[in-house]
């Protein structure tokens, strides 16, 4: 093996996930917390190629009929955030800290990023100054909540940015 190159994240089958976050127990539930401090930019997730052609409460949405299932690994418990602590990059399956994170920090993502419309809407409990309040998709966000998001907006979602 190459020595300049280690791989210290932990394998779960088929997906990947940095020593840095850990699936913990929070809120009645589970979530994935940071256990260490995290750098902007840092890959903490690389979610497993696992797709189905309908949406559910755990899958994400790739295109219009592709989902990334649940597949019980770390993506799995990154819980939503309207001030999301990362990035989720659904062409390449990667997740990466979009600002530093201290340990004990929810690793978080914005659902509206990727979600036309979700299985289950909910109401959202961030706490974030910028909080939308009703999570159900991409689909019902106003034009300026969705001109704020685009930089982040997975490409197909960027692809109807004025759809209805």
């Amino acid at each position: 093996m190459d020595s300049s190159h280690v791989d210290d994240g932990v394998n779960h089958g088929r997906g990947w996930q940095s020593p840095k976050v850990s699936v913990q127990a929070y809120d009645n539930g589970r979530a994935l917390v940071a256990v260490a401090a995290i750098d902007a930019g840092e890959l903490l997730v690389r979610l497993a190629p696992v797709f189905v052609p309908t949406r559910d409460r755990y899958t994400i949405q790739v295109d219009a009929t592709r989902h990334q299932a649940g597949t019980g690994e770390a993506d799995d418990f990154m819980n939503h955030s309207c001030d999301p602590s990362t990035h989720l990059d659904i062409d390449r399956l990667e997740v990466t800290a979009s600002r530093s994170i201290n340990p004990g920090e929810l690793i978080t993502f914005s659902y509206t990023t990727t979600e036309w419309e979700l299985a289950e809407p909910f109401d959202c409990r961030c706490g974030a100054a910028a909080c939308l309040g009703r999570i159900s998709g991409f689909r019902d966000l106003g034009r300026e909540q969705r001109r704020l998001l685009a930089p982040r907006l997975s490409t197909y979602l960027r692809g109807r940015l004025d759809d209805r």
